[in-house]
């Protein structure tokens, strides 16, 4: 694509609704070429922009510039600067980004969508870079020049954008865990309290263990759980509610069953109205999270996957539903990024990081934990259920816990492991599950 300010500036110049419709996936990695490094340090009011000299033996700060953000002429500066030291050299402008937090990727679309080439890095990889010199000075200028260097070692990577659907699918998803965390700290928040007014109402066996059952969290709206709630209840109204929530499975045996165990209860006095009001505003809460808020967003997601330009069968895997099927397909991106699997492993998370010398393995292997924490997240729970309820998975989990001494969550992050091969594979090849194939005996 020919960069020409005039394309950015003026929308008439083409059509700008995919600002993606140019990535081409077969440019990567990066073509092997003079680059003139632009390292880039993002924040969230202005960024710092080194350029440092293309030649691998040469450490020169050819010009460095502290940006503020949202800045149009400054932004074209980088452009511009960027043209003109190139030429110098004969060598093609890149610009790095730090990829922590959200604030290099206007930057980097504003750049790609002149045609001009990006990388990244890692805040990780930069703080290495740094501890290899003597002097220990940190500041906003050797951010970006140690950002630069890392390109020059070779060690960056070419930046990865989706293309749609599957960059609204990773959206969609991500915003889905996001709720879904939370909602399970309302759980365990209400299961606190819980446990702290009415033990017998909250404990295993109790009449209601589980908070987020319907007729709990009817009891709780009401502010119907601290014992002294319930014993000041009317017994008609206490009998309603739970027939309600249930749908007429519980009635006047319950309630006078709460009541009883109000009565048996060890009453404590602290903050009995804040305690009941904090259930309450829990379980309004959580409701409106699974009622208002999760179902439109699994709806996007099922659309997304209507749209996707490949065959997937991912949902034919046990304990795979829609939401962990696109959770993958997003974090992933475009199957042709990865060549071999283990490279997918990796992103995911699952590899182990292996210490060796002399022959000699060194120290515990341990998690690298890299990449993405949403799919490993995810699909360290999809390992979890094989284990308990597939046979298959409880094979792997016994050999892995009790034969090769793994911990709980590494036999489950090695049947994890096992599962993001095989969907990988799936959607690479667009074949469907074989259980026969996938866990030969």
């Amino acid at each position: 694509m020919p960069m020409t300010f005039a394309r950015l500036l003026d929308p008439s110049f083409e059509d700008d609704d995919d600002p993606f419709r140019h990535y081409d996936v077969r440019g990567e990695p990066l073509e092997d070429r003079l680059y003139l490094p632009c390292g880039i340090d993002p924040h969230r009011k202005v960024c710092y922009a080194a350029f440092v000299h293309p030649l691998p033996h040469r450490q020169e700060i050819l010009s460095h510039r502290s940006i503020p953000n949202q800045d149009l002429p400054s932004a074209l500066w980088l452009v511009q600067e960027g043209r003109r030291l190139a030429d110098q050299f004969g060598a093609t402008p890149i610009y790095v980004f730090e990829t922590s937090g959200p604030y290099w990727r206007p930057y980097r679309l504003f750049l790609h969508q002149l045609g001009l080439p990006t990388a990244t890095v890692s805040g990780r990889q930069t703080k290495r870079a740094g501890r290899t010199g003597t002097r220990k000075t940190v500041n906003d200028l050797k951010a970006a020049f140690l950002i630069a260097k890392v390109f020059k070692q070779g060690e960056s990577h070419a930046s990865r954008v989706p293309p749609e659907p599957l960059a609204s699918l990773r959206e969609y998803t991500r915003l889905h865990f996001f709720f879904v965390k939370h909602s399970v700290a309302i759980q365990n928040r209400m299961f606190d309290i819980r446990y702290q007014i009415h033990p017998s109402f909250a404990g295993r066996d109790g009449l209601l263990s589980k908070p987020t059952i319907p007729s709990a969290l009817a009891l709780a709206k009401q502010e119907l759980v601290h014992p002294a709630k319930l014993l000041k209840a009317d017994h008609d109204e206490l009998a309603h509610l739970p027939r309600r929530a249930s749908r007429g499975k519980l009635g006047d045996q319950h309630s006078t069953a709460l009541q009883h165990s109000a009565l048996t209860a060890f009453i404590s006095p602290y903050a009995v109205d804040a305690l009941s009001f904090n259930l309450r505003m829990l379980a309004e809460a959580y409701e409106h999270i699974h009622h208002h808020i999760l179902p439109p967003i699994r709806a996007r997601i099922d659309d997304c996957l209507s749209q996707l330009p490949f065959e997937q069968y991912l949902t034919e895997i046990p304990y795979v539903g829609p939401v962990t099927a696109g959770t993958f397909l997003g974090e992933l991106g475009l199957p042709s990024w990865f060549k071999p699997v283990d490279s997918v492993v990796a992103w995911f998370g699952f590899d182990p990081s292996t210490s060796e010398s002399a022959d000699h393995e060194m120290g515990i292997s341990h998690l690298t934990k890299r990449g993405t924490k949403y799919g490993r997240r995810v699909w360290w729970l999809v390992g979890r259920n094989w284990s308990r309820y597939v046979s298959q998975g409880c094979r792997m989990f016994k050999k892995e816990f009790y034969v090769n001494q793994l911990s709980y969550d590494g036999a489950i992050c090695v049947i994890a492991a096992k599962l993001v091969r095989i969907a990988f594979a799936m959607v690479r090849d667009g074949a469907h599950f074989d259980m026969s194939k996938a866990f030969p005996s």
